[in-house]
């Protein structure tokens, strides 16, 4: 691995830091790699370490496309009942193709048999039998035996009428075993690493949804080093083996779509490099084939490369990689658009494909989340006027191009609840190689009757022309997903920044401060609120942080403030974590929260860049002047997110009558196993159960008998559900 110092980077960031109030920083962590943080699998106690796995690809045939749209990295393996898993037990030591059973060991010097006299003198000494073996170190897949000619590991003395005296020696080839967990090739894999991130955030204007973001964060979404700012070699990018003997012409050509910086607030320095390397399958090494410096750009520019003849070869394979800071999200290159063929020529600018660029927008006006009974309340108010898509054709020539976007009804089969323009979609000219807007009216509204708890539903937004397919198909549609829950979010929950307060000297010692604004439509519960901390080269671990709610911010008014029992942490799946108040509060239509820090770091919060919100954001260091974001921080959203008690399902909640329920549960209270019992004519679909906090800790199809000795004693609310969305509740009491 190279390795750089990067003080100078350092240096800067802090500076930036000390002479703002308030600041954004290069994020330190990806949530949305999270769950990818066990290096381990876990399944009936059984731990296998990553390294075990031996993932086989097939070799393709050409062409190859990849523009990111859907994700074709090879994909981690977490369940060892997966259909595509073989295992097999491999030993060090084998004698005959077998394995060695004994557990003494082998050398390679001489050991021998010695023969004595009554006086211990050595009358004879004959070297012990040498054995055949062959020897692994286990160390890397496909495993590989070396044979070697040795001797067992130990001495011994033989005298008439003594019993034979034998004395080991430190073995240098011992019985071990390990097992490989072979992994089928998968259809879906065009890549066989997974340090790169795919994804729909970083990029500005790319070629096509999605691309392949290079940075300083590993696979699970965390810095290659923490401690230490170093230029490292960071993420690969290895396609997997390729068909390229015997082609009807050597014209094979590689080309792709590149990036530096994009949306980051990081640009790559002259230090660090994007790079492609070429693999020679006759010697087994890789060369390099194209590089480029750090710089900063917001268009994305192209290179083609040649894939020189006498690399044309079956087995053939292209990678990237890139040299970057190690500390975390710095230095980022974006990748898009990777299509290797033969057939082609060394200018090619325009490809027959239109693309969405961006994702799907929010059917939501303000919001990406809000809870279900709020938007019940006025759903037209709620509901975004227009839904903005951006589309690129990419070609040399006009198109007609139809589009379209469909609302289907979740919980209904065969039935939407909206689609715009009625049949087959709306016929529209786009000029060559341009961006273009699609704007499509919402005169519509999820219906009051549809929505639950559970309330997640789809928007599909589909382009095409016709009547020829496109260069690549998987661009054509995307979809919005529209929360409906029991919380708030003005965040899509991507982190592509972080946002900070620097402490000052107040009255409490140094503070800082940090608020959004909610407007909601009436007074109602709140039980807690959600955010996402970034971590930090500083030791926060003992910073004080106050969970903090106010009515009005000027004057400062707080309704709700208390120590916080977590610190920040990254540990969580999903990267967020939740924050519980002791005491339910009611809030007014009008409400902030926060946090007030006290000590001597900041402390960075993940900053979505993607959606703009920040004249909801507000900060001050000494809790009474307030002030919004500094003029020189982007645009974005601060991700905090106020938590509702859920007014039917969560404590104190009023259950139906039983005449309507016609369920029944036993023993109640239970000791664990608990019986549901469905009294009405009534198929059940799935069964949940939620705790005092309103977390719902379990979520399973429907059956009835439930083990909940797992779970800890104490009160709990059971929902089934039918596929209707109809629902019925009971209250649980497990006890000792």
């Amino acid at each position: 691995m190279v390795k750089r110092f990067r003080l100078l980077l350092g240096l800067v960031l802090l500076v930036t830091q000390v002479n703002a109030q308030d600041y954004l920083t290069v994020p330190t962590s990806n949530p949305a790699l999270f769950q990818n943080l066990s290096g381990k699998l876990t399944n009936e106690k059984l731990e296998v370490f990553e390294e075990n796995f031996i993932y086989l690809y097939d070799t393709l045939s050409l062409p190859f496309i990849d523009d990111f749209s859907t994700n074709r990295q090879r994909q981690r393996i977490t369940d060892l009942t997966d259909p595509r898993l073989t295992d097999s037990v491999f030993y060090k030591i084998r004698l005959a193709g077998r394995p060695y059973i004994d557990t003494i060991g082998f050398t390679l010097d001489s050991t021998f048999k010695y023969v004595t006299n009554p006086l211990g003198d050595t009358v004879f000494r004959q070297s012990n039998p040498t054995w055949t073996i062959q020897y692994s170190e286990l160390t890397k897949s496909p495993v590989q035996y070396l044979t070697y000619t040795v001797f067992p590991a130990y001495n011994f003395t033989e005298q008439a009428g003594v019993p034979k005296d034998t004395v080991f020696i430190e073995a240098q080839f011992v019985q071990d075993s390990v097992s490989f967990f072979t992994v089928a090739p998968s259809a879906n894999d065009l890549w066989t690493d997974a340090s790169a991130y795919i994804n729909r955030t970083f990029a500005i204007n790319p070629p096509s949804i999605g691309v392949a973001t290079f940075d300083g964060l590993s696979e699970v979404g965390l810095p290659y080093s923490f401690d230490n700012a170093l230029t490292v070699i960071a993420d690969y990018l290895s396609s997997v083996p390729l068909k390229l003997a015997n082609l009807p012409d050597t014209n094979v050509y590689l080309s792709f779509f590149y990036q530096p910086k994009g949306l980051s607030i990081d640009k790559p320095e002259t230090e660090d490099s994007l790079v492609v390397e070429f693999y020679n399958a006759a010697t087994e090494r890789w060369s390099g084939a194209w590089n480029s410096i750090g710089f900063a750009a917001d268009t994305f520019s192209q290179v083609i490369l040649k894939v020189p003849n006498q690399l044309q070869q079956d087995g053939f394979r292209f990678r990237f990689k890139n040299y970057a800071n190690s500390t975390g999200a710095f230095d980022q290159w974006h990748v898009d658009y990777v299509y290797l063929d033969n057939n082609r020529t060394a200018k090619q600018e325009f490809y027959e494909d239109v693309a969405y660029v961006y994702d799907a927008p929010s059917m939501l006006k303000d919001y990406y989340a809000m809870p279900f009974w709020h938007y019940k309340n006025n759903p037209a108010s709620y509901m975004a006027d227009t839904a903005l898509t951006f589309v690129k054709n990419s070609s040399n020539r006009k198109l007609i191009v139809f589009n379209f976007v469909n609302v289907p009804d979740t919980t209904t089969p065969n039935s939407v609840f909206y689609t715009y323009p009625p049949g087959s979609g709306s016929s529209t000219e786009i000029n060559a190689d341009i961006t273009v807007r699609f704007a499509y009216p919402l005169p519509f509204e999820f219906p009051a009757a549809k929505i639950d708890t559970a309330g997640v539903f789809e928007s599909i937004f589909d382009v095409q022309f016709r009547p020829r397919t496109d260069f690549i198909q998987t661009n054509d549609t995307v979809i919005s997903r529209t929360v409906l829950k029991d919380y708030y979010a003005y965040d899509d929950g991507t982190a592509e920044a972080g946002y900070g307060v620097n402490p000052a000297l107040s009255a409490d010692g140094l503070t800082a401060y940090m608020a959004v604004r909610f407007d909601i439509p009436f007074s109602d519960t709140l039980k807690g609120f959600q955010t996402y901390f970034l971590p930090q080269a500083v030791d926060v671990s003992k910073q004080k942080i106050m969970l903090t709610v106010w009515s009005s911010i000027n004057p400062a008014i707080v309704l709700y403030e208390r120590e916080a029992n977590a610190r920040p942490t990254y540990s969580e799946i999903n990267g967020l974590i939740t924050f519980n108040l002791d005491t339910p509060l009611v809030v007014g239509k009008t409400f902030y929260i926060g946090f007030k820090t006290i000590g001597l770091n900041s402390v960075n919060v993940g900053y979505d860049l993607n959606t703009n919100h920040k004249d909801k954001m507000f900060y001050s260091q000494n809790g009474s002047a307030w002030s919004v974001p500094s003029s020189g921080i982007k645009d974005g959203s601060l991700m905090l997110r106020p938590i509702f008690r859920n007014r039917v399902f969560d404590v104190g909640m009023a259950e139906k009558s039983p005449e309507k329920n016609d369920l029944k549960v036993y023993p109640n209270p239970t000791n664990g196993m608990l019986n549901i019992e469905i009294l009405a004519n009534e198929r059940m679909e799935s069964v949940q159960l939620i705790d005092m906090t309103g977390k719902l800790v379990l979520d399973a199809p429907f059956k009835n008998q439930l083990d909940l000795s797992y779970l800890p004693k104490g009160i709990y609310f059971l929902r089934v559900q039918n596929k209707n969305g109809e629902q019925l509740t009971r209250k649980i009491i497990l006890s000792e």
